[in-house]
């Protein structure tokens, strides 16, 4: 029974630490830089916001489902409660990248500032793209049919986050403001889910760079156009 305690304490995070005492900043620096990370100032990083959504719910996955856990794991509340921000994670991965994605291809960032909806951003940014094709002359060829079906399965997993979730709420709260429980009961498979996600984000993020070098080779070529006249 002690050593099942013991491991309990180990995989629940059960360990005592002191109460601060004094003074506590919260965000102080360490003298360990491998327990700092750096983040804020003026850089207005979209891609970094994006990724790190996106791995820590990788890390949550990592970490619930890792065998030496699930073997022994009684399947409490308690313990799967960490899908609800796993769940959260994602979504919100999935709407800072179309809100990005719009960005990048010249949107502006106040027609989706307020918009959760992942369909409706989905549908906006691909209006968007469209203009851009057009600007930079990224329309002469049609799509190939392995792209379409890359696009289709994008579009079937932003409509069943959305279709769950439409507005960002759902994993962030048991209920509604009228107390009303939202959210089925569901039963996951997070290892098939985190997959679908890193191909999803793989695919996402991949089009965000393809969209940047495109418009960072028409700014190089302006300013040798400029340089040659």
């Amino acid at each position: 029974m002690q050593e099942e305690n013991r491991k309990a304490a180990k995989y629940y995070d059960l360990t005592q630490y002191k109460r601060p005492e004094g003074d506590v900043n919260l965000f102080a620096r360490s003298v360990h830089r491998r327990n700092e990370v750096i983040i804020g100032g003026e850089d207005k990083d979209w891609y970094s916001y994006c990724t790190g959504y996106w791995k820590a719910a990788d890390a949550l996955v990592r970490y619930l489902t890792q065998d030496d856990l699930s073997t022994r794991r009684d399947y409490s509340q308690h313990w799967e409660s960490v899908g609800y921000s796993i769940l959260f994670l994602y979504r919100h991965y999935l709407e800072l990248r179309l809100k990005q994605l719009f960005i990048i291809c010249g949107g502006d960032l106040e027609k989706v500032n307020s918009e959760h909806s992942l369909l409706k951003l989905w549908e906006i940014f691909f209006k968007q793209y469209e203009v851009f094709c057009k600007e930079y002359n990224l329309d002469s060829e049609e799509p190939s049919e392995e792209s379409l079906k890359d696009i289709k399965a994008v579009e079937s997993i932003i409509a069943q986050f959305n279709d769950i979730d439409e507005n960002s709420q759902i994993f962030r709260y048991p209920t509604d403001r009228d107390g009303r429980v939202k959210l089925p009961l569901m039963q996951i498979d997070m290892v098939r889910l985190k997959e679908m996600l890193d191909w999803a984000s793989q695919f996402l993020d991949a089009w965000s760079d393809g969209i940047y070098v495109c418009w960072q080779e028409e700014l190089r070529s302006r300013y040798e156009g400029n340089l040659d006249s």
